[in-house]
């Protein structure tokens, strides 16, 4: 993302929607929801309790895309390529064939699972703030280190500069102590990814005990916070049946 184009004089602000769901309320039957590519990675994580959250963030990003771009959510499919290396399986996700405009970012954390979806270039982060493992201050720059002495506060700075990254598509491949943010506002970035006033970053109302943070590239307003719940229900119902014997289990 080195070379951000500046923002044009009068710019409209971006529309992004936020929907959470509780993990247990994702029925592993959705899993028929997954492609095979999904299925497979989703297969390598080793903890259940880390394929059922990561089963809850994919099934509620197909269903939300799937109705914002009137397709299928069973049929849609992803690029990982990464924009930075080309590496085809870790770069940020992006819908194939859905043209510009478009772009979303999930997270997870305890038991409750997050998307963004946006019309501009978004990065999403939650955390649970009662979960109480501080990552090492290093993570943090001095100024940061003595705005937040607390782990409440360590846990909200820590998604405003996780969602930074995600937007950028860097993820903790740039150090986290390169970027400063002070209340929530961003101070410091890397030259490699733009200049600080280029993103917008918001903090997203979640259920107690989550905190989560936007950051979107451009104007944007205030987003659009909604349960997933009807939605995954109404899937739930849709695929009530049992899984083809095809060796998909959940």
């Amino acid at each position: 993302m080195n070379g951000v184009p500046d923002r044009p004089a009068g710019a409209l602000l971006g529309v992004t929607d936020v929907w959470y769901i509780d993990v247990d309320q994702v029925p592993r039957s959705l899993a028929v929801l997954l492609d095979g590519r999904d299925r497979a990675r989703r297969r390598r994580i080793l903890r259940e309790a880390d394929r059922d959250r990561a089963l809850a963030a994919w099934v509620l990003a197909r269903l939300v895309l799937g109705e914002r771009l009137g397709r299928d959510p069973a049929a849609l499919r992803f690029d990982r390529t990464c924009a930075h290396c080309g590496d085809p399986d870790h770069g940020k996700p992006v819908v194939e064939s859905a043209g510009p405009g478009l772009d979303f970012s999930l997270s997870h954390a305890g038991g409750l699972a997050v998307v963004a979806v946006s019309d501009r270039t978004v990065g999403l982060d939650i955390e649970d703030a009662t979960a109480g493992v501080r990552p090492l201050d290093a993570a943090l720059t001095e100024r940061e280190r003595a705005a937040c002495p607390d782990y409440a506060g360590f846990v909200r700075l820590w998604t405003r500069k996780e969602a930074v990254l995600k937007a950028a598509g860097k993820g903790l491949d740039i150090h986290p102590g390169r970027i400063e943010v002070l209340d929530s506002t961003l101070h410091a970035l890397p030259a490699e990814l733009g200049r600080p006033e280029d993103y917008t970053l918001r903090d997203v109302p979640l259920p107690a005990p989550y905190v989560g943070a936007l950051a979107v590239l451009g104007p944007d307003s205030a987003p659009r916070v909604r349960s997933g719940a009807e939605l995954v229900g109404n899937a739930a119902r849709s695929f009530s049946s049992p899984l083809p014997h095809s060796g998909i289990h959940g």
